[in-house]
């Protein structure tokens, strides 16, 4: 994620941003800052309450994030609540196994290096450009064979 990015989203919610989400890809920063807008309008840190609602942890890599909730007991939960929680992780689950990492665009493709070092989740015109610049002899320039 882009270092303004990074700046805004902290800014905006320093109770929810857990920094592993600095490492999402800059085409899931728009899921992301969904996913953090979410969890304020579902629980909003009252005034004077300076410990975390929602402790929020965000695992990702090989071109899949994954978003995990655990609740304090700070904060007032009920059934409709719980369900909100429930179904804006989801969202966010669901809609980065779904998006580009590169652009944000619906995903058509996963694409894995050959010797299984790292793989992305690409819509067609980066996998396409992927592919030309593999053809091209320009992997090995930026990182990839």
């Amino acid at each position: 994620m882009k270092k303004e990015d990074i700046k805004r989203l902290s800014d905006a919610y320093p109770y929810l941003w857990p920094n592993e989400m600095s490492a999402l890809p800059d085409g899931w920063t728009e899921i992301a800052e969904r996913l953090l807008s979410d969890l304020n309008e579902i629980q909003p840190q009252p005034e004077g309450v300076f410990g975390r609602l929602i402790n929020l942890s965000i695992r990702s890599g090989d071109g899949f994030a994954i978003a995990y909730v655990s609740l304090s007991n700070l904060g007032k939960w009920n059934a409709k609540k719980a369900l909100a929680l429930v179904e804006a992780i989801q969202c966010f689950n669901v809609s980065t196994s779904r998006s580009c990492q590169l652009c944000g665009d619906p995903a058509a493709v996963l694409v894995k290096e050959w010797d299984g070092s790292r793989q992305e989740m690409l819509c067609q015109h980066h996998a396409d450009a992927r592919l030309a610049a593999c053809e091209g002899g320009l992997c090995n320039e930026q990182g990839y064979r």
